[in-house]
């Protein structure tokens, strides 16, 4: 499955506004930051580690899609980026919602980031 970070920030900027998804992509970086570092200081075991590590790696793939969602500037943008993707919104979302879901999945986000920016662009 190839996910597109940018169209998967573009899709809730479209229907929620610019403002809400910068608001809640932030708050994931700084939230999942918070209770990884919390977890991480009062941690009594293996598995609270591992965790805190996790809500670490969280906070690394909201910033990620915070900064893929700081490059779309308005409402109309996000509908230009994802085009013809629009004409059937409820398959739009479905496909999107699946893929949302591996922001769950460490470090995947900024690996994909990286290797996007990495491969040439289409001439």
């Amino acid at each position: 499955m190839s996910i597109d970070l940018r169209k998967l920030a573009a899709i809730d900027i479209s229907f929620l506004g610019r403002s809400v998804i910068l608001a809640e992509f932030a708050s994931g970086v700084v939230l999942s930051a918070a209770v990884g570092l919390f977890v991480l200081f009062r941690q009594h075991s293996f598995w609270q580690i591992v965790l805190g590590v996790y809500f670490l790696c969280l906070g690394l793939n909201y910033l990620a899609m915070f900064a893929e969602a700081v490059g779309i500037p308005t409402r109309e943008s996000a509908r230009a980026e994802l085009g013809d993707e629009l004409g059937d919104k409820s398959r739009a979302m479905s496909k999107y919602r699946c893929q949302s879901v591996l922001l769950l999945i460490p470090f995947l986000v900024p690996m994909l980031a990286l290797g996007g920016r990495r491969q040439p662009q289409p001439r």
